[in-house]
């Protein structure tokens, strides 16, 4: 009986720690794994199109950008925090609008666009990117900070108020080459990962965008875990994204802005075990009316994407969907 007792007793330890060692499994932390030493290729796409009706005048507009980039890391602190060099080895634009013209540039052909405004806005921030690296920290759970500017182009942004410039002539809205709009780039590269991995774990980054005279648009990303998918043989976690567009008005507004549509929504694929990502994409679409001094209504479609790897030779014309491969 004594015996007995004890089977029954060792068989309900073993199932308890059974339970917990497959709770702790399934609830595992998902985090960035970077390693000393590592180099990872990434692709940064983005694109937008859409239609600008200014005082009754009307034009469309359209824009592709890649970056291809190498991530080095150089250290990685006992907390997980890593210290990273990313460097912009090849950059495409590709654009077309009624005011801007049409352009296109590939870093990898020698040949530079046609002479232009738009070409001489962007051409200090161009060649202060290419081939140049940028130094950031980021943490396991996807937090950057301390983002170093190359010197180049530093010096290009205190030559020309780039960052108080919003495309004018493009038709497009932002400030995708200001220092503020890179430093946002980089920090939209890294996916934030949640604190803890439930099934109900919900979490956010949000920025800012300040539009002179008018007021502040905050773009809200929400984050929820959405599950696992089996992706050539392996097994990646899938992360769902919600935007949200919000305005508030300035005090000395000159201008009012409403937000009258939107629909944002994105998908990112990681691979927890080896601590990267795989592939994400994201879609955005508005619609603004401003009036004011002049009346003007804006639509537009934006697409996002990364994706470990290198670019195709083709100019972009927008941001792929999420096509998850193992590496």
């Amino acid at each position: 009986m004594q015996c007995y007792s004890k089977a029954v007793y060792s068989s309900v330890l073993l199932a308890l720690a059974l339970v917990q060692a497959t709770g702790a499994w399934a609830a595992a932390p998902i985090r960035w794994k970077f390693k000393e030493g590592q180099s990872l290729n990434y692709v940064l796409e983005r694109g937008a199109e859409g239609k600008v009706n200014l005082t009754g005048a009307e034009f469309a507009f359209k824009m592709g950008m890649a970056f291809d980039t190498t991530w080095q890391i150089k250290s990685v602190a006992s907390d997980g925090t890593a210290t990273v060099e990313q460097t912009v080895d090849r950059i495409q634009i590709n654009m077309s609008s009624p005011l801007a013209g049409t352009m296109a540039y590939d870093s990898k052909n020698t040949e530079k666009p046609a002479a232009g405004p738009v070409w001489a806005m962007l051409e200090p921030v161009v060649t202060g990117m290419l081939g140049q690296t940028f130094k950031v920290k980021i943490s396991s759970l996807g937090v950057v900070s301390d983002i170093e500017l190359p010197a180049k182009l530093s010096e290009s942004f205190a030559k020309q108020k780039v960052g108080q410039n919003r495309q004018a002539g493009l038709g497009i809205g932002g400030n995708a080459f200001s220092e503020k709009g890179i430093k946002e780039l980089i920090t939209r590269s890294v996916v934030p990962l949640p604190e803890a991995s439930d099934a109900n774990a919900a979490w956010s980054q949000s920025f800012e965008n300040v539009i002179p005279f008018v007021g502040t648009q905050t773009t809200e990303v929400k984050f929820s875990l959405a599950g696992n998918e089996k992706i050539d043989g392996k097994d990646l976690v899938k992360i769902a994204t919600a935007t949200e567009l919000t305005f508030e008005p300035a005090d000395d507004a000159r201008a009012e802005l409403e937000i009258t549509a939107q629909e944002g929504s994105g998908v990112f694929y990681f691979d927890a075990a080896e601590g990267d990502r795989i592939n994400a994409a994201v879609k955005q679409s508005s619609a603004m009316e401003m009036s004011g001094p002049q009346e003007l209504t804006q639509e537009i479609k934006e697409t996002s994407s990364i994706r470990l790897g290198k670019s195709p030779d083709k100019a972009p014309q927008a941001a792929s969907e999420a096509k998850p491969a193992a590496k």
